[in-house]
């Protein structure tokens, strides 16, 4: 069935969902700001490298409706809405408008921070909301080494690897029917709101101890796992205290010592330099990434709990100068 679809926040991410869903017969809008009207009015360029990995093929995607205004918005009906901007992004905006303009959709929540939902959920309606996991690469291409013909998004979806899915079933069922409609994986994944948010944990200590080590997987000294490992252990315990949901085990065994060349063996599995991408991409948004490390030194000073190798991090992390925080 075709679902009329809006999507807060047309970047990297954002417009590779609409593609899929435009390609496979969906209503796709696009809610931009005024001044971004134009240029999006005339289309996008992408790159599928699931397809063209040798990224020659670049694809004009203009099958989408453009919004500005909430006025425009409430007068349709809309099956399901979107949240496609970062956590950081999603904390300066009014939800109000939003709410008032689109009806009984189902908001689909892409934020990895934990209070980003329950935020959304306070706003729409808890019933109303699903959340799900990002495990697509999206990125503005070329990346450093790259060669297109057109400068555009570039994207590739792991195979193997579902998009976890999570909120009431009748709506979450009704996600994933679009987007395996669209050719993308996904899989209902109950209390993964709860688990997810412990995963994001670990990722966001990793960036940060990886973005002091240059991004380089090598480089990552046996000092800085160290302090990468207690601090992801703090992180575990705020989140535990804080939400009342542990961790899953499996984060609390992974050998640091063994992620590094992990992290490397990874660079041969994808058609995109992983070290490249990670900091591209988490440069871009790394307010997102010290508001969350912010947000677990808070909850593990709240509960009384340690927190100095977090602290530690976050500190020297601000101290980088690769942009403001």
């Amino acid at each position: 069935m075709q679902q009329s679809i809006l999507i807060i926040g047309a970047g990297a991410v954002g417009q590779v969902y609409a593609w899929h869903f435009a390609q496979a017969g969906h209503d796709v809008h696009l809610f931009l700001k005024a001044k971004h009207v134009a240029e999006a009015e005339r289309g996008f360029t992408l790159y599928d490298l699931n397809r063209d990995r040798k990224r020659r093929n670049p694809m004009l995607f203009n099958q989408f409706t453009c919004h500005s205004d909430w006025s425009a918005v409430a007068a349709r009906r809309w099956d399901q809405v979107w949240l496609c901007m970062s956590s950081a992004a999603l904390a300066q905006t009014d939800l109000q408008p939003l709410v008032q303009a689109i009806g009984d959709a189902t908001v689909m929540v892409l934020q990895p921070g934990p209070d980003d939902i329950r935020r959304v959920q306070q706003a729409v309606g808890e019933q109303r909301v699903v959340s799900g996991m990002i495990t697509m690469m999206s990125y503005h291409a070329p990346l450093a080494g790259e060669t297109v013909p057109t400068p555009g998004i570039a994207f590739w979806i792991p195979p193997l690897a579902p998009m976890a899915v999570d909120g009431r079933r009748d709506r979450a069922d009704a996600v994933i029917a679009t987007l395996k409609h669209s050719g993308i994986r996904a899989a209902y994944r109950p209390g993964f709101n709860d688990q997810g948010m412990h995963a994001t944990g670990f990722l966001m200590v990793f960036l940060a101890a990886l973005e002091l080590s240059g991004w380089k997987f090598r480089a990552m000294e046996r000092t800085r796992l160290q302090t990468m490992k207690a601090a992801q252990a703090e992180v575990r315990a705020a989140l535990a205290g804080r939400y009342g949901v542990k961790g899953p085990w499996l984060l609390s065994c992974v050998p640091a010592a063994l992620i590094p060349p992990a992290m490397t063996l990874s660079r041969h599995m994808t058609p995109v330099d992983i070290e490249v991408f990670l900091e591209a991409h988490f440069s871009k948004v790394r307010p997102q990434t010290l508001a969350l490390l912010d947000q677990y030194a808070a909850h593990a000073a709240e509960l009384g709990l340690p927190h100095t190798a977090l602290d530690s991090l976050r500190a020297e992390l601000a101290a980088v100068s690769h942009g403001p925080d």
